[in-house]
């Protein structure tokens, strides 16, 4: 099913790694503005339905960063290549944790649930 263009906020610094995923977001109607710092993406004008943070940005500290976005009212998803039983005491502000593969069939599917 293809969805109605969402507008989805991406902070995430791991070199590009992810933009294969983030074209599949595109080519499935989602609008996507993806940034490598918080600040950047926080000065964003476009009000997204759903924001995806890596856990680790620049060694900002992964409560307060989720924080911050909590003021854009829209869902968080935090994607980490760590397990969730070793991020679950720290994520307690984010609405979903997804642990990052190469296949990006659980984030996806995620993104779905959350947005319809």
């Amino acid at each position: 099913m293809i969805l109605t263009s969402k507008n989805i906020l991406i902070v995430d610094d791991s070199n590009g790694q992810n933009r294969p995923c983030y074209k599949e977001l595109e080519n499935e109607a989602f609008a996507v503005s993806a940034f490598s710092s918080v600040e950047d993406a926080l000065k964003d004008a476009n009000k997204p339905q759903l924001i995806i943070l890596d856990i680790k940005l620049n060694g900002d500290d992964s409560v307060k960063t989720i924080e911050k976005f909590r003021t854009k009212n829209a869902p968080i998803i935090v994607c980490s290549e760590w397990g969730k039983d070793k991020l679950s005491f720290q994520l307690w502000a984010s609405d979903v944790t997804v642990v990052k593969s190469g296949d990006h069939r659980d984030l996806k599917l995620t993104i779905k649930e959350i947005l319809e």
